[in-house]
């Protein structure tokens, strides 16, 4: 079988990986129809990963640090004031969103086949640790359960680029692509997050 130009057989092989994991699961994912799916040959996910298995920790570890950089770096210092630290959260919520967007392959593996990325554990950390250090400054209010808001917003994050392909077949909203509608969204939820909805 002739490998094809432009990209490593590694990467195809990554790629094609999450791409067969997210929509079969590992169980339903054969290791021929990942290589062919790679146009590579089966022997190449022994000579990169050693197995199937070694493939799908790979393309779970693809879910690492470097997609939470931007938020991470949000979280990194106690806000010095009431609106840098809503600034910080509009971003936070954004940056989120795109990461997993970016990565929604990778995503998909990790929730289907039930991961634990280190990364996303220290980003939830550090998300919680920055809402309590903004209650001490007063940005928040003391009685606010900071791990039940941090998993609040994760879970709208995720649940919006998970079901994106549901949303755009039933509402014609193009989650991943639509600029506009992301903004909406990002404004609506921290809104909502930030207000609650009663007056």
């Amino acid at each position: 079988m002739s490998e094809p130009t432009g990209t490593s057989t590694r990467s195809r092989l990554l790629a094609s990986g999450a791409t067969l994991f997210g929509e079969k699961g590992y169980d339903g994912a054969s290791i021929r129809e990942i290589c062919k799916h790679a146009s590579t040959s089966m022997n190449m996910i022994h000579h990169y990963f050693g197995s199937k298995e070694g493939l799908l920790n790979a393309i779970v570890e693809q879910f690492g640090s470097d997609i939470f950089v931007v938020p991470m770096r949000l979280l990194d210092k106690v806000p010095r004031s009431k609106e840098d630290f809503l600034s910080r959260m509009e971003m936070l919520l954004e940056s989120t969103l795109e990461a997993y967007i970016e990565q929604r392959a990778v995503l998909l593996v990790v929730v289907r086949e039930q991961a634990d990325p280190s990364a996303l554990r220290e980003y939830m950390e550090r998300f919680v640790e920055f809402l309590e250090q903004s209650k001490k400054k007063g940005f928040v209010r003391k009685e606010v359960d900071s791990e039940m808001i941090t998993g609040a917003m994760h879970d709208r994050v995720l649940n919006q680029v998970l079901f994106a392909p549901w949303i755009k077949r039933s509402f014609g909203i193009d989650v991943l692509a639509d600029a506009t509608y992301k903004r909406r969204w990002c404004n609506a939820n921290l809104d909502l997050l930030m207000h609650g909805f009663v007056p």
